[in-house]
C-alpha cells in the first residue's frame, strides 16, 4: 500500500514539472515572435552618401547654344615648286618643327645653270649691239645739227638705237629670270610651325607648282562648328565659346566667335561659325573633334540646383529635400537651364543651404526617415615601425 502512494506522488511531481516547463517554452517563443515582430515594423532609414545631395547654391547662370565640329590650324601653307628638277634632298620630315625662310628641300640646278650661262651670253651680245647703237646716234646727231644728213637717215639710226636698247632690257630679264630659277630651287619655309605631310623625295623629278610639303601652325586654331538658323540671331561676333575636345578628358578649352557665314548650309540649314582658338602649349591638333557652347547671356546671381534632382509629375515639377532627418517633398519653380553645367534656377520653392536630393531612385516618399553620411576624412598612410 504504502508503495503504491510513492508511485502516485512521483507520477504527479513529473506531470507538474512537465507543465512548468511546457508554458515556460510556450512564454519563450511568443516572446521571441514579439520581438520578431517589432523588428519587423521598424521603418528603414535612408541614407544618402554627401555625394547623393546637393546643397541649394547662388550663382549665374549662362544661357548657352551646343556647338560641335572640327579644329583646323589657322595658318598653313602647302609648299610647292616653281622649277622643274630632280628633288636633291629634303631637309625635313613629318611632324619636325620648321622656322620661316629655313631650307627645306634642294632641287637639282643643272639645267637653270645652263639657261643662265645661256641668257648671260644673250645679254653680252645685245649690250655690245647697244654700245655700237649709242655711238652711232650721238656722231649722227652731230652730224644733223650741222646739216651733213638729212633727218630721215637720222630717224632710222635712232630706230636702230632704240631697238638695241630694247633688246638689252629683254636680255637683262631673262638674266633675271634663269637666276630667279637658281634661288627657287632651294624651298624655304613660307611661315614657321611644324611638317604635316611630306610630299616627295630624294630623286624624284618634280615639275612647276607640284607640292612638296605641307606646314601648319598651331599656335592659333579655327573651330568650325554649326548651329542651328533659329539661334543665330542671338549669336555675335567676339563672344566666348567654351568646348572640350575628344582625348583630353574634362578639360575645358576657349575661344570667340571670330566670324559668321552669311549662307546656310544647303541641307541642315544650319549656320556655319568659326571660332578662334589660342593654343599656345599646342595640345590641340588639326581634325579633332570638339563639343561646346556659345556663351549668349549672364544672368543675375539666383538660387540653383542640379536638373537631375527636380521630377516632374502632372506638369508640376518638385524635388525630395532632407530636412529634420526626414524626406520632404516641395513643388519648385523652375527658371532659367544652363545646359553646359546641367543646373537650373529655383524661381520659388527653395532657399540657399537645402539640401536636395540629387539621385533617382525608387521609394522616395515624403516623411520617410532619412540621414545624410558625412564624409569621411581620408586615411593618413600607416607609418613603418
Amino acid at each position: 500500500m504504502w508503495r503504491r502512494k510513492a508511485t502516485w506522488v512521483v507520477l504527479m511531481v513529473l506531470l507538474a514539472a512537465a507543465g512548468v516547463a511546457a508554458f515556460a517554452l510556450q512564454k519563450n517563443e511568443k516572446t521571441k515572435t514579439g520581438d520578431a515582430d517589432k523588428k519587423d515594423s521598424a521603418p528603414v532609414v535612408l541614407e544618402f552618401a554627401p555625394g547623393d545631395v546637393a546643397l541649394v547654391q547662388v550663382q549665374a547662370l549662362a544661357r548657352t547654344v551646343p556647338v560641335s565640329g572640327s579644329l583646323a590650324p589657322l595658318t598653313q601653307a602647302l609648299v610647292k615648286s616653281t622649277v622643274a628638277g630632280e628633288v636633291r634632298r629634303v631637309l625635313v620630315r613629318e611632324g619636325e618643327a620648321v622656322r620661316q625662310g629655313m631650307v627645306v628641300a634642294e632641287i637639282d640646278t643643272t639645267d637653270a645653270r645652263s639657261r643662265l650661262d645661256a641668257a648671260l651670253a644673250d645679254q653680252a651680245e645685245r649690250r655690245a649691239r647697244l654700245a655700237i647703237a649709242v655711238r652711232n646716234r650721238d656722231t649722227n646727231q652731230t652730224l644733223l645739227k650741222q646739216n651733213f644728213i638729212s633727218q630721215n637717215a637720222f630717224d632710222q639710226l635712232y630706230s636702230t638705237f632704240q631697238g638695241s636698247e630694247a633688246a638689252v632690257q629683254w636680255s637683262d630679264a631673262q638674266v633675271k629670270l634663269a637666276r630667279k630659277a637658281i634661288d627657287d630651287a632651294v624651298v624655304r619655309a613660307p611661315i614657321s610651325g611644324q611638317v604635316a605631310k611630306r610630299m616627295v623625295n630624294g630623286g624624284e623629278r618634280v615639275s612647276p607648282e607640284a607640292p612638296i610639303l605641307s606646314i601648319v601652325d598651331l599656335a592659333r586654331m579655327e573651330l568650325e562648328a554649326t548651329v542651328p538658323a533659329a539661334e543665330v540671331a542671338a549669336i555675335a561676333v567676339g563672344q566666348a565659346v567654351q568646348f572640350q575636345v575628344d582625348g583630353h578628358g574634362i578639360r575645358q578649352f576657349s575661344g570667340r566667335v571670330e566670324r559668321i557665314n552669311p549662307v546656310a548650309e544647303a541641307g541642315s540649314r544650319a549656320i556655319k561659325l568659326f571660332i578662334s582658338v589660342p593654343n599656345a602649349d599646342g595640345s590641340l591638333r588639326g581634325g579633332m573633334f570638339a563639343q561646346g557652347s556659345v556663351t549668349l547671356a549672364k544672368s543675375t546671381n539666383l538660387p540653383v540646383i542640379p536638373a537631375g534632382a527636380v521630377f516632374e509629375e502632372a506638369g508640376q515639377s518638385y524635388v525630395f529635400t532632407v530636412e529634420d532627418g526626414k524626406l520632404a517633398k516641395r513643388p519648385v519653380g523652375l527658371g532659367q537651364r544652363d545646359e553646359a553645367t546641367a543646373m537650373v534656377a529655383v524661381a520659388q520653392g527653395l532657399s540657399p543651404g537645402v539640401p536636395v536630393v540629387r539621385i533617382r531612385m525608387n521609394g522616395l516618399k515624403a516623411g520617410a526617415p532619412a540621414i545624410v553620411r558625412q564624409a569621411q576624412p581620408p586615411s593618413e598612410p600607416s607609418k613603418p615601425a
